[in-house]
C-alpha cells in the first residue's frame, strides 16, 4: 500500500483513506500480511476470527484476493496499522561488482515486493544528488549490484543476491530527486540481523535426510545447515542447493518438492 499518499492529507480535513484509488489494489493474503507487518498466518486468523473480515473480490479460494482499501480500512479500524504521521526512514546497503559496498540513507521510501518469483521487486525514495550519483556506479555493471540489507517500512530487513539497478532518477519542481531501482523478485531474501546484513540462506540436501539429522527443517523443505551434522558431517554446507530464507523462492522450492511427490 503507498502510504505516501495518506500523509499528503492534512490531519482532520478528510478521510486518508479518501485519496486512495477508487477500488485500491488487489492484495493477496501475503500482501494483507505484508501491510500489517505479520505473517501469513496471523491474516488467516483474523480472516477465521473476524466476520467483518472484508470479503475476497476475486481469485480462488486458494488464493483469494481481496481489494486493498477494504483491507487497509479493516486493519484501522481494528488497530492492527497505523496511518504515519511524518517522513520515513530506510536504509540500503549496496555492493557493487567489484565488491565496494555502500550505505545509502533513503526518505519516505516505497517498497513494492512482486507476489510471483519471475517478476520485479520496486523500490523507489528521495536521495541526495552525490547518492544517486553513487548507486548509479555500483548498479552499472553487467550483472547489477547485490543489496546486503534494506529496510524499509512494512517489510522486514531484505536482502538481495543480484540483479540490482538503478532504473529512474528524476528530479521534481521542488528540486528533489527521487530515484528507482529494480531487481528480480527471485533473487530477494531475507537479511541477517547483523547491522552489516548478508543473506539468510537455507538449502535442501542433494540426499534425502533422515530423522537424526539435526539440521533444522523448513516448512518450504528446506534444511538449515550446521557446522557439523550427525548425517551428514562436515559436508553439510558444500551439498547444498541454496535459496533466500523467507522468499519466492521458497515457495517454488516447496511447489517442485510436491509435484515430484505426486508423480512417484
Amino acid at each position: 500500500m503507498d502510504w505516501r499518499a495518506v500523509r499528503m492529507v492534512a490531519a482532520g480535513r478528510r478521510s486518508p483513506l479518501a485519496v486512495l484509488e477508487p477500488g485500491g489494489d488487489r492484495v493477496l493474503l501475503a500482501g494483507v500480511a505484508r501491510i500489517a507487518r505479520v505473517g501469513r498466518a496471523a491474516v488467516v486468523n483474523w480472516r477465521r476470527r473476524h466476520p467483518d473480515f472484508p470479503a475476497p473480490v476475486a481469485g480462488t479460494d486458494v488464493p483469494p484476493q481481496f481489494d486493498g482499501r477494504q483491507v487497509v480500512a479493516w486493519l484501522l479500524a481494528h488497530d492492527k496499522i497505523e496511518v504515519p504521521v511524518g517522513p520515513t526512514v530506510g536504509s540500503l546497503v549496496v555492493a557493487g561488482a567489484g565488491g565496494a559496498a555502500r550505505r545509502f540513507r533513503v526518505d519516505d521510501p516505497h517498497l513494492v515486493l512482486a507476489e510471483d518469483a519471475a517478476d520485479t521487486d520496486c523500490l523507489s525514495a528521495w536521495a541526495a544528488d552525490e547518492d544517486a550519483d553513487a548507486l548509479a556506479a555500483l548498479t552499472a555493471g553487467e550483472f547489477g549490484a547485490t543489496v546486503s540489507r534494506l529496510t524499509a517500512p512494512g517489510t522486514g530487513p531484505l536482502a538481495v543476491l543480484g540483479g540490482v539497478r538503478l532504473t529512474e532518477r528524476f528530479r521534481s519542481g521542488s528540486g528533489g530527486l527521487r530515484v528507482r531501482v529494480e531487481w528480480p523478485a527471485r533473487l530477494r531474501g531475507a537479511a541477517s540481523d547483523s547491522r552489516a546484513g548478508g543473506v539468510v540462506q537455507h538449502g535442501t540436501a542433494y540426499a534425502d535426510s533422515g530423522e537424526k539429522c539435526v539440521c533444522r527443517r523448513f516448512d518450504c523443505g528446506g534444511v538449515d545447515p550446521v557446522a557439523w551434522c550427525q548425517e551428514h558431517g562436515d559436508e553439510a554446507g558444500p551439498v547444498m542447493e541454496w535459496h533466500p530464507g523467507g522468499g519466492l523462492r521458497c515457495a517454488a522450492l516447496a511447489a517442485r518438492r510436491a509435484e515430484a511427490a505426486a508423480r512417484r
